[in-house]
């Protein structure tokens, strides 16, 4: 496997809710590794690996393939489109944005900015809603409304690239990483003799409210789960407390509800491996697919990886290799030693 060749068609495929585009790519990779792969009602990816041991546990490793994105409600009469979240999509970042929109093809667009020269004192520093905030895609009203309908999802363009030998930088690093990482961890596994099943779900809508997750979990019914996500790199404008830092390895997250067990029996494994890894506290919930992972049914033991990442919820979200690889091989190593030892 091609870790950074993966991610890269991972971060430039669509996905913003309602899209199956990167949901293809991630299943046209995950084939190499799994007995079968399914989709269920939702469109989440499903693969299956079986050791062929009696009464083996399963174990799943979980991440999210879909990302932040929008989805337009009109088109004004001077042609511009306009369009509301479909997903937490930071709107500090969309002055000037280049996206795509997903009419009868992918269109172009890009979000209008208003220049400084043109604002008066009052407005200067104040934000429009997105709602408010139009599309340009160089067309008249009448064509672009041939084209493009209420309803069409919008994503960020894809714009994946390499910004120092560790570093890469594009759209939908939340959570592409984790898929990448999970895939890494199967590169791994397929050289090794197996002592637990494992199912790999990549859900969709957890930009929604973490939903996908909740369903596949149901259908696959695991012993132990780890779920994939990212998490807050550090940058000069952050509270150090808050952040992981790019580099430092998987955040292995804290909570009261994830399992401590687990939890423990991660960090262990990393200590005893010489694995990079942070810690991530969080006094509530975590925010992400662990929870409704650990729900389903009568419940499941669920842990919770997070990858650091930069600019979360932006055109340009910035993550490091190695800590995708380093998440890989503790997901790995815990299918090897860890199952087995709870």
């Amino acid at each position: 496997m091609q870790l950074i060749k993966s991610l890269e068609l991972l971060s430039n495929a669509a996905g913003a809710g309602g899209l199956t585009d990167a949901a293809d790519t991630a299943q046209a990779i995950l084939k190499e590794y799994c007995d079968n792969i399914e989709r269920d009602a939702l469109g989440s990816v499903i693969g299956r690996i079986n050791c062929g041991k009696k009464d083996a546990k399963l174990l799943l490793l979980e991440a999210h393939i879909d990302e932040i994105g929008l989805i337009v409600t009109r088109i004004d009469d001077d042609g511009f489109v306009y369009a509301e979240n479909c997903g937490g999509v930071d709107k500090r970042s969309l002055a000037a944005a280049e996206v795509i929109i997903h009419g009868d093809k992918p269109y172009v667009g890009i979000f209008c900015s208003l220049p400084p020269h043109l604002k008066n004192g009052q407005d200067k520093d104040k934000l429009p809603d997105i709602s408010d905030m139009g599309i340009d895609v160089g067309m008249s009203a009448k064509k672009a409304r041939g084209c493009i309908r209420p309803g069409d999802r919008i994503t960020f363009h894809p714009n994946f690239k390499n910004l120092s030998n560790t570093h890469v930088c594009g759209k939908s690093m939340d959570d592409r990483a984790g898929v990448a990482s999970i895939l890494y961890c199967l590169e791994i596994l397929r050289k090794i003799d197996l002592c637990c099943n494992i199912a790999v779900v990549f859900a969709v809508q957890e930009e929604l409210g973490c939903r996908g997750s909740a369903v596949s979990a149901y259908r696959v019914a695991p012993d132990f789960a780890i779920a994939v996500d990212v998490s807050f790199a550090h940058t000069p404008d952050a509270e150090k407390s808050k952040c992981g830092v790019l580099g430092k390895g998987p955040m292995i997250g804290y909570s009261p509800t994830l399992d401590f067990d687990m939890t423990n029996k991660l960090k262990n494994i990393a200590k005893d491996n010489n694995i990079p890894y942070q810690k991530e506290v969080m006094g509530g919930t975590t925010g992400t697919d662990a929870e409704s992972i650990s729900d389903v049914r009568t419940g499941t033991k669920t842990a919770l990886l997070s990858i650091p990442l930069r600019y979360m919820h932006t055109p340009n979200e910035i993550v490091d290799i190695r800590d995708i690889e380093n998440t890989g091989r503790l997901m790995a190593l815990f299918a090897q030693k860890g199952v087995s030892e709870l």
